[in-house]
């Protein structure tokens, strides 16, 4: 679009040009005996000339922009310091068809230039006194029509570019709009395609959580923890991949939680000694000058996301050897205590130059490291995005077969030192369940099996809803302590159901306590389910302890509100 802009252009100045050229071979055949024939002739042959190249040729046209641009800076000059003439009309309008010509056709660099180059001239006259002679001025009616030729390119040129740009702003916003559909279109698809993958991980990995406490047998036991890793596995890269999206749109946000380090350390080690032990590899932790006391006001999720990706990928690249994780405090004040985190390995190192590109996403080091350790190239992208998000950057020190040192350091505000679990209650110290009345309403089968198993074995005897207008049709002739429901249901979704709830005239029904499970991730629908009135929130897939704790927080709620009322509800919504 801007080049046929510039295009015509050019057609119109060489157009302009011929009309001028015309004039002054009038000009010269009835005014003059002739004299001055021969210069417009060569302005008329060489304008159509230059057009009829210009045509067979358009990616010659700027090459001719500047020539043209110079020569009419040139005219400018002639008619500044000519005696017969001076800076009149026309020279403004050829300093102005300058200032057109050299900004829209050859960009600002060379639009200032010659803009400044033509201007000058104007400022010379009474500094340099040299002057010309001998320019035949044109009569007085030849002359308004050579001006209102001027007068035309200029209109007409400003008329070609006010319609580009305002076609490209048109353009603009159109594409704009279209991005923020397809933006929304990208979250919808996002939260539905982690409703898809989730909910059925969520029933995988809560099966082989109980079939691995159940089983005795040595060999079984190994299996199901094998499927149990995999299921892990499958849900981490669901997880990188939906992280990344919500990175680049900029909807991810740390939190700040009071946590003990040391705990949040060995409970990721502790997995990582099993994988390197699985490798035949050993895994080192080494910790400096930390308390076990030690709390820290800051996000542990994503501390953890961070070491764990550190960690499981030295243990991944390291056939032989050692992977050793050291954590050190280097500086502390009342406030603040500076962190140093270290994850060394013996691996097969990285080359200086590809450093930086394994923290692109979907990138490794070389096409051969994704064929022979896997991986989607997203772990790292992660980690340095997100220490950026905590002020910090991630340091890589590594040559070919010389293994691999990544360190940063984390500045965490620091707690009181009294104990802070890390986790929830494992499962053979829950409190009892068996009194709470609970409604799940969920239309997956297969979740539904899980939970009745996971209920049989809390001696929770509860209720099922197929969809949200079910559990409300429930909720109106029973009274419930606690009801789980899925975000998406048919006829009606939990946030539906819960709103609907809430509004019922009973009091008691409408207070319900509601904890919504559900398998997306969006921060839209997290945001929209706790507007909706829903007390709790639980993701999958879960640890069956932390779905124990929410049982646990629920229950304390309702036994505290039955001391004051002497009867209670709970609700879970999924």
């Amino acid at each position: 679009m801007l080049q046929q802009a510039i295009i015509k252009l050019f057609v119109l100045m060489m157009a302009a040009n011929i009309a001028k050229g015309s004039l002054y071979l009038y000009d010269a055949h009835f005014n003059h005996f002739g004299e001055g024939s021969w210069r417009a002739i060569r302005l008329i042959v060489s304008s159509l000339a230059i057009l009829f190249i210009v045509k067979r040729f358009p990616h010659w046209v700027k090459a001719f922009l500047h020539y043209g641009v110079l020569a009419t800076i040139a005219h400018v000059y002639y008619r500044v310091f000519n005696k017969q003439v001076g800076a009149d009309v026309i020279a403004i309008q050829a300093i102005i068809m300058v200032l057109i010509s050299s900004f829209y056709g050859l960009g600002r660099p060379w639009g200032v230039f010659y803009s400044c180059l033509a201007c000058v001239s104007v400022l010379l006259p009474p500094i340099v006194h040299f002057r010309l002679d001998g320019l035949n001025t044109l009569p007085h009616h030849l002359n308004l029509i050579y001006i209102t030729i001027n007068w035309v390119v200029i209109v007409v040129s400003h008329l070609y570019f006010h319609n580009i740009l305002f076609a490209l702003l048109g353009s603009t916003q159109q594409r704009n709009r279209e991005l923020s559909e397809l933006a929304r279109a990208k979250t919808n698809f996002l939260s539905t395609m982690s409703h898809e993958l989730r909910t059925p991980l969520n029933s995988v990995i809560g099966l082989a959580e109980l079939l691995r406490e159940n089983y005795k047998d040595e060999n079984q036991r190994k299996q199901i923890e094998i499927l149990l890793f995999s299921a892990n596995g499958l849900l981490s890269l669901i997880n990188d991949v939906l992280d990344i999206n919500k990175l680049d749109a900029g909807k991810l946000e740390l939190e700040k939680t009071k946590f003990s380090l040391l705990k949040l350390v060995r409970g990721i080690t502790s997995a990582m000694e099993a994988k390197a032990k699985e490798k035949g590899i050993t895994f080192q932790l080494e910790i400096s000058n930390i308390g076990e006391e030690e709390t820290f006001n800051s996000d542990p999720t994503r501390l953890g996301q961070i070491l764990n990706n550190l960690i499981s990928n030295a243990i991944k690249f390291t056939t032989e050897g050692t992977v050793t994780f050291k954590l050190a405090k280097i500086n502390t004040d009342d406030s603040y205590a500076e962190i140093l985190f270290e994850v060394i390995d013996t691996g097969i190192g990285i080359d200086p130059q590809q450093q930086e590109q394994i923290f692109q996403p979907f990138q490794q080091a070389m096409a051969q490291t994704t064929r022979k350790f896997g991986g989607t190239g997203l772990g790292l992208t992660i980690v340095r995005e997100l220490l950026e998000m905590f002020g910090s950057h991630i340091q890589v020190t590594s040559a070919l077969g010389k293994g691999t040192t990544m360190s940063f350091t984390l500045r965490l505000e620091c707690m009181a030192n009294n104990p802070v679990e890390i986790g929830l209650k494992r499962d053979n110290e829950l409190q009892d369940f068996s009194k709470l009345r609970v409604l799940l309403a969920e239309d997956n089968q297969i979740n539904i099996f899980f939970m009745k198993q996971l209920f049989k074995r809390w001696e929770i005897n509860p209720d099922y809803a197929a969809n949200g207008k079910e559990t409300l049709e429930m909720v109106k002739v029973k009274n419930y302590d606690v009801i789980l429901m899925d975000m998406y249901m048919p006829e009606m979704d939990g946030i539906a159901a819960t709103e609907a709830i809430r509004k019922l005239a009973d009091s008691e029904k409408a207070s319900t306590y509601i904890i919504a499970l559900t398998a997306s991730v969006s921060g839209v629908l997290q945001h929209r389910v706790m507007e909706a009135g829903i007390n709790d929130y639980l993701q999958k897939p879960f640890q069956l302890t932390e779905l124990s704790e929410k049982l646990s927080t629920a229950q304390t709620k309702i036994a505290h509100e039955r001391s004051e009322r002497n009867e209670g509800q709970i609700v879970l919504i999924d």
